[in-house]
């Protein structure tokens, strides 16, 4: 075999072995999204549940959200308002801009005075190249969670985070992360506003004739349970977002690895008929030159 036939064998051989690793990624990835939308959509009745308890009593004409801001948040005596941002990018790369785009949001919009909590291995060792940002991170958890896990590790993270924002002293308490999609989403979650919910309105009286709920006191009671549902909402969201790069990231890694597999093929039998093209060529010549002699 021809050198040149050697090198293009070789580099048929090293491009199946691309082909396979991005096939098996890319249906690692497509499992991966199946799981996190089916998990969505068993869900969606308690995420939703617990929103329409909250906004319930949140949204009652009884409810005045300046006093139960004063259970949460605080003001320093020069008038300071720390931040504390949950922030969710990835635990493994192959994504694209997915966690340089939440970095270069932190760049132009985090307060260095603030604090963050990190959820994903691969986004906190980006952040290490960014020293103002690295020594504001107080807590770093994995993106990937089992869903079997899920909802205690969730509560487990809802309360330190609570706690932390309570104990710092902030004023802000803020989640940002990847929708559906591809688009950052910087959500405010405290301090409480008017239109915490969109337009205020005017809700309804909750009491019976045994009972009469005080609604501050609810949104106290119930805040937690919100905030820990809203962070399961927003790392589902960016778990399918990100998936869904990843996967259409290894769809055109496998396509391309086709296309180049193919190509690689159709020089190595160009090459390979030209070498036995050769080869009757000088046999038939030295058959000649035997007859002749």
């Amino acid at each position: 075999m021809s050198s040149g036939l050697v090198a293009i064998s070789r580099k048929i051989k090293d491009m199946e072995s691309i082909l396979k690793i991005s096939e098996a990624l890319q249906l690692i990835s497509s499992t991966k999204l199946k799981n996190y939308r089916d998990m969505r959509e068993k869900g969606r009745d308690y995420v939703e549940g617990i929103k329409f308890l909250f906004r319930s009593f949140y949204s009652s004409y009884e409810h005045d959200y300046k006093v139960s801001n004063a259970k949460f948040v605080y003001i320093g005596e020069g008038g300071e308002k720390l931040s504390l941002w949950v922030v969710i990018g990835t635990d493994l790369a192959l994504c694209g801009r997915f966690n340089a785009q939440i970095i270069d949001y932190l760049v132009k919009n985090f307060p260095l005075d603030g604090f963050l909590v990190v959820f994903g291995k691969k986004l906190f060792n980006l952040l290490k190249g960014y020293p103002a940002l690295k020594e504001r991170i107080i807590e770093i958890y994995p993106s990937e969670i089992k869903s079997a896990d899920l909802v205690e590790s969730l509560e487990v993270v809802a309360k330190f985070v609570l706690k932390e924002y309570i104990t710092r002293g902030c004023y802000h308490l803020n989640l940002v992360h990847h929708k559906v999609g591809r688009e950052l989403r910087n959500f405010s979650i405290l301090p409480f506003t008017k239109d915490y919910f969109g337009r205020a309105r005017t809700g309804i009286r909750y009491d019976t004739h045994y009972h009469r709920f005080d609604n501050s006191e609810s949104i106290i009671e119930l805040f937690p349970a919100y905030f820990e549902r809203t962070i399961l909402v927003a790392l589902i969201e960016s778990k399918i977002s990100e998936h869904s790069q990843r996967r259409e990231l290894m769809n055109n890694a496998v396509k391309a690895a086709e296309e180049k597999l193919a190509e690689y093929k159709i020089v190595y039998q160009k090459m390979r008929q030209a070498n036995i093209t050769q080869e009757i060529t000088e046999i038939t010549s030295a058959l000649k030159l035997n007859m002749g002699g």
